[in-house]
């Protein structure tokens, strides 16, 4: 290349927007204001813990993937449920109130929780049936 074409490109430091001096007064520290804190208003307590609730129940209430292996009749089952319980409303349903198969599972995860099993005795799924009577 000429010096000419040489002459017109600049640095990467003036593109970057350091400045030399900055550069040469990194150790020195300027400590930052200090801000106060408003007591305007204080936060009560129950205020607090319901925020946090509902923030927990957000995170609770997020739905996961998870992969399971089921028999095709389960499968078949699931699908042909979930889609009789849609055909069930005489109008349109919005997408996130439709119920699919993945809503049962979570129902049928929900009635496990609520039934009265005691997990410490159950050993496989012959004695989960059992304790089911199923």
């Amino acid at each position: 290349m000429t010096k000419k074409k040489m002459g017109s490109m600049t640095s990467l430091s003036k593109l970057s927007g350091i400045k030399a001096k900055s550069l040469e007064r990194s150790d020195t520290v300027t400590p930052e204001p200090e801000v106060e804190k408003s007591e305007d208003k204080p936060v009560k307590e129950d205020e607090t813990k319901a925020k946090v609730n509902k923030q927990q129940k957000k995170k609770q209430e997020q739905p996961v993937t998870v992969n399971i292996k089921i028999r095709k009749d389960q499968k078949a089952w699931l699908t042909d449920t979930a889609i009789q319980v849609r055909e069930n409303n005489s109008e349109p349903v919005p997408p996130a109130e439709r119920v699919y198969p993945q809503h049962l599972i979570g129902v049928a995860i929900d009635l496990l929780q609520a039934a009265d099993v005691d997990w410490d005795e159950v050993r496989n799924i012959e004695e989960l049936r059992k304790q089911l009577n199923l």
